[in-house]
Order: structure tokens, then sequence, then C-alpha cells
């Protein structure tokens, strides 16, 4: 009989690394296990057709399927996977979130003794947290997997364990409490976490780690933090504590991040390229405030590299025009370069294109000249992006003798264009002056 399904922790033999959904584990285990052909066939019809969101899906997929580590995908979303504890999976299954931080100091909840309440300190540490897959809310009342220690009296009630995510004491100090959500995908939303009952000065709850780590500090006569409405939140008194999938996993676009934390600012981070975990690439988040833009940051900056030039002379009288580019605005889902947007630029010179139209900047991949030759150059390495296949092209008028030649890997260009007026561009570029850009795709290719 099998004994994983998309294993994903390695300490375990339940727990290796999980495929991409259900369907792939269910249908290899099954065939692997020598149930028979039909048996496997029934498996993968079932299982493919959506991926797990609760352990009864698994449970539906696998009947035999044992007590253990699997993965789930929130709404069924493929980017959004995480790793669940099944338990009870011979009866109505349970899920659980398995936390990775169970050292001391971590995940726990007390109740200090003293004062009002005699007896000794009750600390009830947790190491799976009990939470509805669908709702994403954890019971804080579940302790199945936690251990207590202590004991005191809050009159009429002996109190022997906590519920989680609770400071608590009767003897005017402050006690302590943990959630440390570290190494899972979730976070603690602000605001859940408040004082309660007589609570003295200092009660309250502080979030670090972006929202996934809380630290708290509850008391008084009798006072505490915890959940509103809860009153006395020991033994199996508990709430229901909301926790909120974190984009900031592996989010796409900036959005991502902004909607995960409000209050990031402008400045780098990292996105992932449709989410995949191996395709992580560095992004310049701007205008987080409002609407936030993508931008890639090159590496390779200063003169000779990613410029564009439309040199002067000829029909074209004036100064050389080059603009050298030091980020480039970028599309995070379609990896298309805006090749007119210059912000993060600099330009020097101006000219009057065939005498007529003033030029003082260049579109990003342009080279331009009037019986002149234009130059430009694009280096992306340093970055995990290369300029896509049949990108560039001639314009213009005898534009023949202008040329474009790619080496490492596609990620470097050098850009020569010529004619009576001609130029190097991307694809569908006419008089690639000023801000008169097309866009530019590139592709994830990190280099051999």
């Amino acid at each position: 009989k099998p004994t994983d399904v998309s294993p994903v922790i390695p300490s375990s033999p339940l727990r290796r690394r999980a495929g991409p959904a259900l369907a792939l584990g269910l249908t290899a285990l099954a065939t692997g296990c020598g149930t028979g052909e039909e048996t496997a066939f029934a498996v993968r019809a079932q299982a493919q057709e959506s991926r797990p969101t609760t352990c009864q899906d698994i449970k539906n997929g696998w009947p035999e399927a044992p007590d253990g580590d699997y993965t789930l995908y929130v709404s069924g979303d493929a980017s959004a996977p995480w790793t669940v504890y099944c338990h009870g999976m011979a009866g109505t299954p349970a899920e659980f979130l398995t936390l990775a931080r169970t050292e001391a100091g971590a995940n726990f909840s007390q109740y200090t003794a003293g004062g009002a309440s005699p007896g000794t300190t009750v600390r009830t540490a947790f190491t799976r947290l009990r939470i509805n897959p669908t709702t994403l809310k954890v019971d804080t009342a579940n302790q199945t997997f936690a251990t207590s220690t202590g004991s005191l009296r809050h009159s009429p009630d002996m109190v022997t364990s906590m519920s989680y995510g609770v400071a608590m004491s009767c003897n005017r100090t402050l006690s302590q409490g943990n959630i440390d959500l570290r190494g899972t995908p979730f976070v603690v939303p602000a605001g859940q976490l408040v004082p309660w009952g007589g609570s003295m000065a200092g009660t309250g709850a502080t979030y670090s780690e972006l929202e996934q780590v809380v630290s708290l500090a509850g008391g008084g006569y009798c006072g505490f933090v915890g959940l509103p409405g809860i009153v006395n939140p020991y033994n199996q008194n508990g709430g229901l504590l909301q926790l909120q999938y974190r984009l900031g996993d592996r989010p796409a676009t900036c959005q991502d991040i902004k909607t995960a934390h409000p209050e990031a600012q402008d400045g780098d981070q990292t996105l992932f390229f449709n989410r995949d975990p191996l395709k992580p690439w560095n992004v310049y988040c701007r205008d987080m405030a409002t609407t936030p833009l993508e931008y890639l940051s090159l590496a390779r900056t200063g003169d000779g590299f990613n410029y564009s030039q439309y040199t002067a002379g000829g029909n074209s009288p004036g100064t050389d025009v080059r603009t050298t580019y030091t980020r480039l605005r970028i599309n995070p889902i379609t990896l298309r370069v805006d090749t007119a947007d210059q912000t993060f630029s600099t330009s020097a010179g101006s000219l009057l294109h065939v005498n007529k139209q003033p030029v003082t900047s260049m579109p990003y991949a342009a080279a331009m000249g009037c019986s002149r030759t234009g130059l430009a150059n694009i280096d992306l390495r340093g970055t995990p992006f290369a300029v896509g296949a049949g990108q560039l092209s001639r314009g213009g008028i005898n534009s023949e003798p202008g040329s474009f030649t790619f080496s490492e890997n596609n990620q470097v260009a050098q850009l020569r264009g010529y004619g009576g007026c001609g130029w190097v561009a991307p694809v569908g570029s006419f008089n690639p002056t000023n801000q008169n850009g097309v866009s530019m795709l590139l592709v994830y290719a990190v280099p051999q």
C-alpha cells in the first residue's frame, strides 16, 4: 500500500516534494503500488479534475490515504500551494497547519501564576494548528497537537492549558505569548489580537517579520491579550483567528506585494515569473503608494552600456543624441519592455530629424542615422533575461547596411543603424526618436 502522497518535507517518509497537483502524485502512486490498471485509471480520472483544497479531496482520490503531510491549494489556485497535515483520514479528515518554529519561545500561550491566580504558570506550546482550509481560520481552542505544563486557579476554575494566541495574568505583571508562522505561507492580519479584561498598560500585540510573527504581552487584574469577545481564554475556551495566504511568498507583480503588504515602499523587491519558484528576478517597484509599476534594474550601466543613439549629420544636423538607461519599464506578466519609457534614463545632445523635427532623446534599443551610422547597445547580463527571438529589425530608407549582432546567449546586442534615414530597432518601429518606441519581448533565460 502506498505510504506517501504529495509529500513535502524531507524529514519523514510522507514528506518529500509534492508535484504540481494531486493528480500526478496519486496516479504515480496508484500505478506503482500494484493496485492494477483499473484502480490507477479510476484514481487518475478523479484526481485530475481539480487540485485538492481539503483533506477530504485527498481521501476521495485515495480512500486509503494515511494521516500525514500533503499539498493543498487555496481555492484550487495552482499559485497558492501549502503543506497540510491531514489528521483522522480513516474517519472524518481534519486539516492542521504544521508549525516550523517549535523551539522554546515560539508558538506558545501563557497564563502567569500569582496574585489572584495562585498555582504554577500554565504554558501551552503548539506544534500544529487546526485550520479551516476554505476560510483559513484557525480554531485557537484546538489543542490536539499541543503540550501544556503548570496548573493554577482562576476562581472558580482550574486552569491547565491555554488557547492559542494568548498572554494573561492576574498579578499585575505582563505575561508573554508568541505566534510564529515563519516557514509557512501564512500571515496574521493585524488588529485581531487586542487587550481584554482588566488589562494593564503595555498589554498588546507587536507584529514583525511581515506579519508572520506576533509577540504578545498581556496582564493586569485579570487581563490578557487575545481574540476580542473571548472571556477567560484558558483551557479549551478559544475562538477563530483569521490567517491570510501570503502572496509575498511568490509575488508575480508589484501589486501582489502591495496587496500583501500595503505599507511597502518604492524599492527593490523579488518577483517570480509565472509565480514559478525557480524563476525569481529582482524588480524595482515604483509608485507603490498609488498604482505600482515594475522596472528591471540594469547591472551594466555607464558609457557604452544600454544606450540608444541617433548620430547627427547628413540630413539631421545638430549633435549626437544619446540616451543611457539604468532601468527598463517591464510588464512582469508578458515580459515586454516599454522602450519609450525614459523614467530611469539620461539624455544628451540635440538634432533636427530631416532638418525639421527636434530630437532630444531616444527610446531603448534604437540606433539611427541619416547618412550616418547610429549606434546602440543592449546588455542584460546580471539579470535572468535575454532578448526574445525576432525582436529587432532594420527600417527606414536604404537601411540595408544596418545590422544587429547578438552574443552572450542573446543577453547582449550591438546595433548599427544606417540609411537615409534608417534605423535598427524593435520590430514595428517607425522613426524611433524621443518617446516614439514600441514594446520588445524578453524571455526568462538564465545563462548556462
